[in-house]
């Protein structure tokens, strides 16, 4: 309650406590699960054989070279995870896809301006498509692959059936080796974990709700359990191992895990007397917080789906007992300090139940429920609109890669370059989202592909004359293209690759090392393009983005957390405008995690880490959860503080004070200017509003309910003031960083 950490018996924990996960995790292992070396290993073992097959038996040229890239894209660069069913589709899926983009490639290559507006547009719209994450983003380089290949190599239209069947084998193939050769079953390991770490919470809460003498046992257990499972989660290969929907239920999942955790290791009356209620309707309440967690952990083992329903009906229970309970203390003539105490006490309780809820719908998510098809709509059709609108990190990024892209097929067709296509993969592999990154990236690739020029041209020469020789080089090529791509570096991946190329290159055509020539200067054209595209557009990339985006979310949610409390404490009617208003911070906080994920791809490093970025992201989803939670007060619950109209101005007052603080770190963020000074909640007025509204309450029993309004709204002030002091460090942090000219 006011003056101690609760925040409004509504489930949200610590700033502190926000960036445990972040603030805490280690360095991720460089192959967890040895992924990268299954993944070599298939592709060593399956790429050699299918080319041979193709070359030996087709003997089209057309087709060799669709096999050879359609399986490195599907087996390497894409490598979807997950079970075999949803494995096997992402597979077959990539395939019919790439099949399509291969034909339309084929049809445009045969006009140069037809070929460089095509991949403008299928360059933006493959780019765009990560925006709908897990399997979609997982395949956009290797589409993206698909398409510069069929439409940099002029061929008349008759050449589709050959081209297309190229890749329909390397599909196939594709599809058979990931199911079948050493798949990593990731997520079966992290469900078990998570489930443990599910059931060790459930005992931990049991615990709390009975008193128990060893509750810092009991925690401890619980914390090494979320230890591991957010290990388990942290081991992950870098790959989707499920649908989008599934992948961010479950990282939902692990935060609820841990807040529920913080909200126990740091309960609300811990720095107020311990006044226990005693209500037998919080032991009711606990019972289905504890059966859920259970259910929760069962059903990603495969058991039943948890009860959600019994937690809301023994929420509303426990909240009309509640009030009883604070009236017939009142009524008795026990000091409104110790009353305000006890609600404190249970609100622990409250604020459980409630992450509980959620987790247990994520769980079912996570291990599969099935998605209501008008839902899936609905969240296609917000996402589509919340990136299509300026300014938007996904927009941004999608237009510079489809410029970039259409400029390299452009230069490639219109000098007549050899190999055109490795100009315009030389652009993909460079471009990155800012200038800085960009031209790092170039420097590593020059460098790394002339290394591979040199090895491979050197192996050209020796065993040029001995076919067996490159033959069996190209399993060890392919196998280090591979396995250098995600474990070694970027530098050394280039290297590799350009030493796969010369081998096979040279089993296609005898070349020499000349072809490695070839493919350096092609490459350079390729990075250049790239440089000029990054300097010329968005070149501060995404420090100055996403601090843009994060400053648009919290204009948005001062506007809705500024008129939900005016909605609990009586300032301003109930109206449907508070769906339309979450609607507005919905897409706000779309177009955030979109330039959060942007930002972790840049590899600037600096000041401006990983950390910091998430830090500032998780703040923006507790400040939605306190609006819509007010919202929820005011609304079905009830609340509404106009019958104690002073202690609710008080609160009002506050509430305007921290908003403006909100308001000054935005400024900060976008590199506005702010007229605003600092200022400070009194914690001590808030605790002032909500004693003299209990103390009326005391006196006049029709007061019950907007006492407990201003009681409530004035946790949700301190919460939210507390939450602003902490983001001060990272606001300052990330609005340094903008503040860099693009070069630094």
């Amino acid at each position: 309650m006011v003056g101690s950490s609760s925040v409004g018996g509504l489930g949200l924990i610590y700033p502190q406590a926000l960036s445990r996960t972040v603030r805490g995790a280690v360095k991720p292992p460089r192959d967890p699960g040895f992924g990268a070396l299954r993944r070599a290993a298939r592709a060593a073992i399956v790429i050699p054989p299918v080319f041979a097959f193709a070359d030996v038996l087709l003997g089209e040229p057309e087709s060799l070279i669709f096999v050879m890239f359609g399986c490195f894209s599907l087996l390497v660069i894409s490598d979807f995870g997950g079970l075999r069913r949803p494995r096997a589709l992402a597979y077959l899926s990539a395939t019919v896809a790439g099949a399509a983009l291969v034909a339309l490639g084929t049809f445009a290559s045969s006009s140069a301006w037809l070929a460089v507006a095509m991949m403008f547009a299928v360059g933006f719209a493959i780019s765009f498509s990560r925006v709908f994450g897990g399997y979609v983003a997982a395949a956009n380089t290797g589409m993206l692959l698909a398409f510069v290949i069929a439409v940099t190599i002029p061929a008349p239209a008759a050449v589709i059936p050959l081209r297309v069947g190229g890749w329909a084998i390397a599909g196939l193939v594709s599809t058979l080796a990931a199911v079948a050769l050493w798949p990593r079953f990731e997520r079966i390991t992290m469900h078990h974990q998570t489930a443990g770490a599910l059931v060790a919470i459930a005992d931990l809460v049991q615990g709390l709700g009975a008193g128990s003498n060893d509750l810092k046992q009991l925690e401890n257990n619980a914390a090494q359990a979320v230890e591991a499972a957010r290990q388990g989660f942290i081991d992950l290969a870098r790959r989707p191992t499920a649908t989008p929907r599934r992948d961010r239920a479950f990282a939902e999942l692990l935060i609820e895990i841990e807040r529920i955790l913080e909200i126990i290791e740091r309960p609300f009356n811990l720095e107020r007397p311990t006044v226990r209620p005693g209500i037998p309707e919080t032991d009711q309440l606990v019972a289905a917080v504890v059966a859920a967690l259970r259910s929760s952990a069962g059903v990603l083992k495969g058991g039943a789906p948890p009860d959600v329903d019994a937690i809301e009906s023994a929420r509303q229970k426990h909240r009309a007992a509640l009030d009883r309970w604070a009236s017939e203390q009142l009524r008795a003539g026990r000091p409104t300090e110790e009353v305000l105490d006890g609600l404190d006490f249970d609100d622990t309780v409250r604020v459980v139940s409630y992450v509980a809820l959620l987790l247990g719908r994520n769980a079912v998510i996570a291990a599969g429920g099935r998605p209501d098809l008008r839902d899936t709509a609905v969240h296609v059709m917000r996402t589509l609109q919340a990136h299509l609108e300026s300014p938007s990190t996904v927009l941004q990024g999608s237009l510079r890669v489809a410029i970039g892209l259409a400029l390299a097929v452009w230069v490639a067709r219109a000098f007549d370059l050899s190999h055109a296509f490795w100009v315009v993969l030389g652009t993909i592999q460079v471009l990155r989202s800012n200038a800085l990154s960009t031209g790092r990236t170039v420097i590593q690739a020059v460098v790394g592909n002339a290394i591979g020029v040199v090895v491979g041209g050197l192996f050209a020469v020796i065993a040029g004359n001995h076919p067996a020789l490159m033959w069996t080089a190209f399993p060890i090529a392919v196998f280090f293209a591979a396995y250098a791509a995600t474990t070694i570096g970027f530098m050394a991946s280039q290297a590799a690759f350009t030493i796969n190329l010369i081998i096979v290159f040279n089993l296609i055509s005898p070349a020499g090392w000349q072809v490695g020539l070839v493919r350096l200067e092609d490459l350079l054209v390729g990075t250049v393009i790239s440089l000029v595209v990054g300097l010329l557009l968005w070149p501060s990339g995404a420090r100055r983005e996403f601090g843009r985006a994060v400053a648009s979310a919290y204009l948005a949610l001062i506007g809705y957390l500024d008129r939900g409390f005016d909605r609990v404490l009586g300032f301003e009617p109930l109206s449907s405008s508070a769906d339309s208003e979450q609607q507005v911070v919905v897409r706000v906080r779309d177009r955030v995690d979109a330039a959060f994920d942007t930002l972790m791809t840049d590899r600037t490093g600096g000041s401006f880490d990983r950390e910091t970025a998430a830090f500032l992201l998780s703040a923006t989803n507790h400040m939605t959860l306190a609006g819509d939670l007010l919202n929820v007060i005011a609304g079905p619950m009830g609340y509404r503080g106009g019958s104690c109209a002073d202690g609710a101005l008080e609160v009002r007052e506050q509430a305007h004070t921290v908003l403006a603080e909100y308001r000054r770190l935005a400024d900060r963020l976008s590199l506005a200017p702010s007229s605003q000074s600092e200022s400070q909640v009194s914690l001590a007025a808030l605790r002032q509003a909500a004693l003299k509204c209990l103390r009326r309450w005391q006196t006049n029993p029709e007061l019950g309910r907007s006492a407990m309004a201003v009681v409530m709204a004035a946790e949700w002030v301190q919460y939210v003031s507390r939450l602003e002091g902490d983001l001060e460090e990272a606001v300052g942090t990330a609005s340094d960083a903008a503040r860099k000219p693009w070069w630094r």
